[in-house]
């Protein structure tokens, strides 16, 4: 049926999908973090988070990273390059 069909190519697009996102991630090599700051790769969208270890975790793998957090949660010591108002 056409319901049948939709499905299955709704599914073989996922499968692809899958396939290609395994295929780019183990060909690219990312050196170990060191603690130095290095530009991330701009074909990766990023993630948003309210957890600060996640946010370090995906900081020091060079995956762009947004941390959701309320202004008086913020502590002094943080560096926040632009605050968004959500």
């Amino acid at each position: 049926t056409f319901r049948d069909t939709v499905w299955i190519v709704a599914f073989c697009q996922r499968l692809c999908l899958d396939v290609f996102g395994m295929l780019e991630y183990l060909q690219t090599v990312l050196p170990p973090a060191d603690g130095t700051f290095i530009d991330g790769f701009d074909r990766w969208m990023g993630a948003f988070t309210t957890d600060p270890e996640e946010c370090q975790r995906l900081f020091e793998s060079r995956i762009p990273v947004w941390l959701i957090w309320k202004p008086n949660c913020v502590p002094a010591d943080m560096t926040v390059i632009k605050e968004v108002e959500v």
